[in-house]
């Protein structure tokens, strides 16, 4: 025989749900912190970028976001001053340039600043020519990763997170 349907009954049945609900909810991992982002600024304009590659610190698990790099408007010649957040300057990282010289000569991405783990949380790109216009800026923060063929104990520095800055000319 059922039972009959009674408001008390309904109470109990939704203290119940609610109850399982908070159960599951705390069970469940919290969510991960948010990446970090680096900040390019020109003549009192900035723009962050959240890394299009981010790995873990062993470079073993990497994810990445295409739609991550960020977009400033620079003219020729101008400088762009980087900033980047605590848990990058804490690592080793670098950054690395591709531009146009003022004659129109593409040059190939390069490195033009590397920085031990809390040397600096900033630096300014600035071109070795007056006319040159910055193309790409990107940050690159190093992580390890042991080659299984490697001697024990011997690691490779590799980008572990990168974030870019896609400069469109004025």
């Amino acid at each position: 025989m059922n039972a009959p349907f009674t408001a008390s009954g309904a109470l109990n049945a939704s203290f119940i749900a609610l109850a399982a609900a908070l159960v599951l909810t705390a069970c469940s991992d919290p969510p991960p912190p948010p990446l970090p982002e680096v900040t390019f600024s020109v003549d009192g304009n900035s723009v962050s970028a959240r890394p299009f590659l981010h790995c873990d610190v062993m470079v073993t698990k990497c994810d990445k976001d295409d739609k991550a790099p960020a977009t400033l408007r620079i003219a020729a010649g101008k400088q762009v001053r980087i900033t980047v957040p605590g848990e990058v300057a804490e690592s080793p990282w670098s950054v690395a340039v591709e531009y146009k010289t003022a004659a129109g000569e593409q040059k190939e991405p390069q490195t033009v600043a590397t920085f031990v783990p809390n040397e600096s949380h900033d630096y300014t790109v600035a071109l070795p020519d007056a006319g040159a216009q910055l193309q790409t800026v990107e940050v690159k923060q190093a992580g390890a990763k042991q080659d299984p063929a490697a001697a024990a104990g011997d690691i490779q520095l590799l980008a572990r997170a990168v974030w870019s800055l896609r400069v469109e000319s004025s």
